[in-house]
C-alpha cells in the first residue's frame, strides 16, 4: 500500500487543485445556472410589464369608447345611425321610394369607392318639392334613414321668386358609408 507522505510541494498543489475544482464546481453548480435563471426571471418581468402596459392601454380604450357608445346610445332613437354591410343598395333603394314617393327625383348614383374597410357610396339628387316645411322635411328624411350618411352640399332654390311661398329645388348630393367584408 502507498503510505508515502506527500511533500510539502505536492500538498500545496493538491490544495490548489481541489481549490479550482470547488471553484469550477460552484461556478458549473450555483454560479451559471442562478445568473441564467435571474436573466430569464428579468426577460419574464420585462415582458410582463409589456403585457401590463398593453393591458392598461387596451383598458384604456375599452373605457374610452365604452364612454362613448353611451353617449351615442344616450341619444334619442331617431338620432342613431348604424353602418350596414356592404352591398346595402337594394335597402337604400326602397328607402328612397318612400323618401321620393309622388316627387319624381333625379336620381344618379356615383361609383362606390373603397376606402379601407368601408365603402363610400354617393348619391346625387335633384327633386322639387312644394314648399319649404316639405323641403325640410324631406331633408330630414333624407338624412334620417338610420345608416350612416353625410349630406356633403345642398342646394335650395325657389322655382320661381318666393322662397317662402313658391315651390323649392332641392339638388345636391348624400353619401352613405358600408363596412365591407362585415356579415349582417
Amino acid at each position: 500500500m502507498l503510505m508515502r507522505s506527500f511533500t510539502k510541494r505536492e500538498k500545496i498543489i493538491l490544495l490548489i487543485l481541489v481549490l479550482f475544482l470547488l471553484v469550477g464546481f460552484y461556478f458549473l453548480v450555483i454560479h451559471y445556472p442562478v445568473t441564467t435563471r435571474l436573466e430569464e426571471i428579468e426577460s419574464e418581468k420585462l415582458m410582463v410589464e409589456d403585457q401590463t402596459n398593453l393591458a392598461i392601454t387596451k383598458g384604456q380604450v375599452y373605457v374610452k369608447m365604452k364612454n362613448e357608445l353611451n353617449e351615442i346610445f344616450a341619444l334619442p332613437f331617431d338620432k342613431i345611425t348604424v353602418m350596414p354591410a356592404f352591398d346595402n343598395q337594394t335597402q337604400l333603394l326602397y328607402n328612397y321610394q318612400t323618401i321620393f314617393a309622388d316627387l319624381s327625383p333625379d336620381l344618379r348614383l356615383g361609383d362606390v369607392k373603397f376606402e379601407g374597410g368601408i365603402a363610400v357610396r354617393t348619391v346625387s339628387f335633384t327633386v322639387t318639392v312644394p314648399d319649404f316645411a316639405a323641403a325640410k322635411d324631406f331633408v330630414k328624411k333624407l338624412t334620417g334613414t338610420g345608416f350612416r350618411c353625410l349630406l356633403t352640399n345642398i342646394t335650395v332654390a325657389p322655382e320661381e321668386g318666393n322662397l317662402e311661398t313658391d315651390a323649392i329645388r332641392l339638388s345636391g348630393n348624400i353619401v352613405f358609408y358600408e363596412l365591407v367584408g362585415e356579415e349582417s
